[in-house]
């Protein structure tokens, strides 16, 4: 419903500009607007929801000016998230901009707002380590069984049990590169319907040690039995078949449904939950560290849109019409010097006054233009546009 609620968003409160940032624990609207539409905003969400909007007006945030740029930055750079660092939050604000600008409501403030975020985003993850290490139990196996092996190429796995965890764990380990997966389950049906989602194959639990002395190289479990199922005689056996070849065993279940005195057999490499759980912690940890980094960048993004903000205004942009004028004056003396040489000071002058008058002249329409634009709704866009004519935005340029 994302694009239609900011069709109907826009429409409603006459915001010029608007995007709407929805997430599995956030729904943000970023507007372009006066504070007294606020309140319409509040409306309009209560509204969509048949909800009062007495009861909502509680369990708003609202931010203004460049308030809003520093908060869209952190949730960018992942630290205004429940997962510090998570990544996926930067692909959702990249299809919050997709959709404004597919509505038309990401002109100028909004798009450089979000095109800046993504920036920032980016660079909170290839500058800083917030983005480093596993937080979940499903995330931090892959982590692990990235210790053991150099890379997942040509690597099978086999999945023992069909459930959540499982199926998670599967798609992490299909991110890292595993393509080829073996799956059993009590039930057969449901180890063949995981087994299909991963292009892999259902076996029967009584084929475990087959497959374990041939071709897998991780084993995960996860199921609700009582009883081992993976015992030391199992994988003892198991490595004679495969000549001590490395074997990766993530026993995720609780009760557990490894032995753990397998971990006493050579080249046999068994974590459980609780080791998982270390991992987790761990980086959690590592990643909360790096927080002070990234607001370093966060600031330093805030301060720039907050100069590139600045320079919309009419009065910056008649200031630096003036100087673009009073540098084209200046050039193109320089560049009749020479021919100029024999003129006496009085003369010199009076050229230069002739130029300085011919460019006030030229300008003189232009700036009252300007005034006039600038006190409409959409002035900003059309002083923007002044900006791109005449060349003067040159650090958004370089």
């Amino acid at each position: 419903e994302q694009r239609v609620a900011l069709e109907q968003l826009v429409a409603r409160c006459q915001l010029p500009e608007a995007a709407l940032l929805s997430t599995c624990n956030r729904t943000e609207i970023y507007g372009v607007g006066e504070d007294e539409q606020l309140s319409s905003i509040v409306d309009f969400i209560a509204s969509s929801r048949a909800i009062e909007a007495p009861d909502l007006r509680d369990h708003f945030y609202k931010l203004t000016d460049t308030d809003v740029a520093a908060h869209l930055f952190r949730v960018a750079c992942g630290i205004d998230s429940l997962v510090i660092g998570e990544s996926q939050i930067l692909g959702q604000v990249r299809h919050a901009l997709e959709i404004a600008q597919g509505c038309g409501t990401a002109r100028l403030i909004i798009n450089e707002l979000f095109q800046r975020a993504l920036k920032v985003g980016k660079r909170a993850r290839t500058e800083t380590d917030i983005g480093r290490g596993r937080l979940s139990v499903s995330t931090a196996t892959v982590e692990l069984a990235g210790q053991i092996f150099d890379n997942f190429e040509g690597r099978t796995a086999m999945l023992i049990g069909a459930g959540e965890m499982i199926e998670l764990t599967a798609q992490y380990l299909v991110d890292g590169g595993i393509r080829s997966f073996v799956v059993a389950n009590r039930t057969f049906e449901r180890a063949a319907e995981l087994a299909r989602r991963f292009q892999g194959k259902a076996i029967e639990l009584s084929e475990i040690l087959e497959h374990l002395g041939g071709d897998v190289d991780i084993l995960i479990s996860s199921t609700a039995s009582r009883d081992f199922i993976i015992d030391p005689p199992v994988v003892q056996h198991a490595m004679s078949e495969r000549r001590s070849r490395p074997l990766f065993l993530i026993d995720m279940a609780v009760p557990r449904d490894i032995d753990p005195a397998v971990r006493q057999l050579d080249n046999v490499f068994l974590f459980d939950i609780d080791d998982l759980q270390q991992v987790v912690e761990s980086n959690r940890s590592e990643r909360e560290s790096e927080i002070h980094s990234v607001e370093l960048l966060v600031d330093n993004e805030r301060n720039q849109f907050q100069g590139w903000r600045k320079a919309l205004g009419s009065g910056p942009l008649i200031r630096a019409l003036n100087q673009h004028a009073e540098e084209l004056r200046s050039d193109e003396l320089e560049r009749w010097r020479t021919k100029l040489a024999h003129l006496s000071d009085e003369d010199r002058e009076t050229v230069e006054a002739l130029l300085r008058g011919y460019a006030n002249k030229l300008l003189h329409q232009p700036l009252v233009s300007i005034r006039e634009l600038s006190s409409g709704t959409d002035g900003y866009l059309h002083l923007d546009t002044v900006r791109r004519i005449f060349s003067l935005d040159r650090e958004k340029e370089s």
